[in-house]
């Protein structure tokens, strides 16, 4: 099935379809009960930053967030965290890192100074054993942490994320790569809370094809014209499950 909607409906215009609120009402569902999605397209990776911070929650609410880095930048990790004055507690609070990129450097420390103030501070776990298992322990660990350190947790209150699941895939089977993200995501629900993991490949990809069975959803991103469409970057959400697509629209 192919969900229709019509992006202006948030700013008074027609109403989405129904095929679109049944989406909506999946999407309310995952958010309330858990889950892990997929974050893909053949698109600059300036927009998967972009597309992460929105999944890492709204800056202005109280998210304990997690973030695991492979090959994301320092800057790119400052862009998706909130403002520390419009942040509703300190980000070294509610914020946690796990570093499997440069195991002997430090994400916070080698940041640039335009962006340092808003990772001073923040935890850091620097996981320098190559094998996956280590990897997974270290998240879990964090993921833990963090749940830990709130003083309750409603729904969609957890929010974890790994940016990106490429240099897993060039180093270790797929298959492995499947098992640890069933481990994070079953870990991130029992919390009721939301994974995403970034896969810059296009959706048709073999990668992306083998990963969807083992989230709840995939995001498709793309990058469009802002003169003909009024912005520079769309999406669309995949429900393999209930074969569901929804149209295009902005991020």
């Amino acid at each position: 099935m192919t969900t229709g909607q019509n992006t202006r409906q948030p700013d008074g215009g027609p109403p989405p379809d129904d095929d679109f609120n049944a989406f909506l009402g999946i999407l309310n569902q995952l958010k309330a009960t858990g889950c892990a999605v997929l974050v893909v397209g053949d698109a600059p990776r300036e927009l998967f930053t972009r597309a992460s911070g929105q999944l890492l929650g709204d800056p202005e609410t109280v998210r304990h967030r997690v973030l695991a880095v492979t090959d994301a930048t320092s800057e790119s990790v400052a862009e998706r965290l909130p403002d520390r004055n419009v942040a509703p507690r300190p980000l070294a609070e509610t914020t946690r890192l796990v570093n499997h990129a440069h195991a002997s450097r430090s994400i916070t420390a080698a940041s640039e100074p335009t962006t340092r103030p808003k990772l001073d501070g923040i935890r850091e776990v620097r996981v320098s054993d190559p094998e996956l298992e280590e990897f997974r322990t270290g998240l879990v660990d964090a993921i833990d942490g963090a749940a830990e350190s709130a003083t309750a947790l409603s729904p969609a209150d957890l929010r974890v994320g790994i940016d990106s699941l490429v240099p897993l895939l060039e180093r270790y089977h797929g298959e492995a790569v499947a098992r640890c993200l069933d481990a994070v995501g079953r870990h991130v629900r029992s919390y009721d809370g939301m994974a995403h993991f970034v896969l810059p490949d296009a959706y048709e990809s073999d990668r992306v094809q083998a990963l969807r069975a083992h989230v709840e959803a995939v995001i498709e991103l793309r990058a469009v014209d802002p003169s003909e469409y009024g912005h520079d970057t769309q999406q669309r959400w995949h429900v393999p499950q209930q074969d569901i697509t929804t149209k295009w629209t902005p991020l």
